[in-house]
C-alpha cells in the first residue's frame, strides 16, 4: 500500500516537508507496527551505506538542491563502522512516542501509543518531533 510521510521539527522555520510516497505492508494499523516497519527499514539502509567516503567529494547541484529543499545539506556518509542495531533503534523508537518525545499524525487524526487506525492507499503519516524545553526555574 502506498502512503505519504511527512516529517517536522517543532520550531524549525520550514512549514510542513512535503509528502514522501513510501510504500508499507498491509496489516500496519497499529502504531507500533508502523514505527516499527519504518524504523527497521531506515536501519537496514543506513546500514547500507559506504563507510569510506571518495578522496574528494562534492555535491551536485542536485543534491544541494534536494538538501535545501529538505532543510539540511549533508554528504550522508556513514560516520561509524559499526552497523546499527534494529532492535535497539525499534525499541527507542517506540519508548521515545509512548514518552510523547513525538507524535503521529495519520491524515488530519492523532494517534495515540497503542492505539489502532485504518490506513488506507493515499494517506498521510506525518511524524512531529517535539522539542522539550528546559529552565531553571519549574
Amino acid at each position: 500500500m502506498n502512503i505519504f510521510i511527512r516529517v517536522k521539527a517543532a520550531g524549525k522555520r520550514r512549514d510542513m516537508l512535503e509528502k514522501q510516497p513510501h510504500a508499507v505492508p498491509a496489516g500496519t494499523d497499529e502504531a507500533g507496527k508502523l514505527i516499527e516497519y519504518l524504523v527497521r527499514e531506515n536501519v537496514r539502509a543506513y546500514n547500507a551505506k559506504a563507510v569510506a567516503a571518495p578522496f574528494f567529494h562534492y555535491l551536485s547541484q542536485q543534491e544541494l538542491e534536494d538538501g535545501e529543499h529538505t532543510g539540511r545539506i549533508a554528504f550522508g556518509d556513514r560516520r561509524s563502522e559499526n552497523d546499527q542495531d534494529e532492535e535497539k533503534a525499534v525499541q527507542n523508537a517506540l519508548q521515545c512516542f509512548a514518552d510523547g518525545i513525538y507524535r503521529v499524525i495519520v491524515n488530519e487524526e492523532e494517534i495515540i501509543p497503542g492505539g489502532e487506525f485504518r490506513l488506507a492507499e493515499g494517506d498521510a503519516v506525518t511524524f512531529i518531533r517535539l522539542t522539550p524545553l528546559a529552565g531553571r526555574r519549574f
